[in-house]
């Protein structure tokens, strides 16, 4: 598989890996994001804001303002909490020119993410969301400069942080690595434990 390969056949083959990574997930994360209703994807080949909120609006919940859908357009994989589905855009430069193994390790690596989101918005407490400028200080300066640059407000650090986490934490677990990585600070692996019930 080619990351250019796309109409339906694509969609389905990306859906597939999707479904995979679904399954590579714990037992116990899988049953929490289905107790929220966070079970449920689709893989896109259009920007997510314009998705998303065709979707919302379909589903007689209101569209999303100008800004929101502007700034998810730019973004590879969406939470919308309304309808309770994480959105894929296959078509992202993030996977163009990348082989067939990379395309499923950077596909799977978004879903975990996502679904790390999922768990965070829903579990993450008031104390969490605002130590999240001290999280970020505690981390490793290259990985607290990827979420500076990519434009999170101060109230997202602390749901971006643990996704992030979570899904380095389950692509370790796919080759057989467990516990904390060294160089994640233990307050935050904790955190991590706590919000998504993590475990391994």
């Amino acid at each position: 598989m080619t990351a250019d390969g796309g109409g339906e056949a694509g969609l389905d083959e990306r859906q597939r890996i999707v479904r995979s990574a679904w399954r590579e997930l714990p037992r116990g994360d899988r049953n929490l994001l289905e107790a929220i209703g966070a079970d449920q994807w689709q893989v896109c080949e259009r920007p997510l804001g314009m998705v998303a909120d065709e979707m919302l609006r379909s589903a007689d919940c209101g569209s999303l303002p100008s800004s929101e859908i502007a700034r998810a357009n730019t973004a590879v994989a969406l939470w919308v909490v309304d309808l309770r589905v994480v959105l894929i855009n296959e078509g992202h430069d993030a996977f163009g020119g990348l082989d067939g193994a990379s395309v499923v390790y950077n596909l799977s690596r978004v879903a975990w993410h996502e679904w790390g989101h999922a768990l965070s918005l829903d579990r993450a407490e008031h104390g969490d969301i605002a130590a999240g400028e001290s999280y970020l200080g505690m981390l490793p300066e290259g990985f607290a400069k990827l979420v500076r640059r990519a434009g999170y407000r101060p109230n997202e650090y602390t749901h971006e942080i643990v996704a992030e986490v979570y899904s380095m934490l389950i692509g370790r677990r796919r080759v057989g690595q467990t516990g904390r990585p060294p160089w994640l600070p233990e307050e935050i692996y904790e955190l991590v434990r706590r919000v998504v019930g993590w475990n391994q």
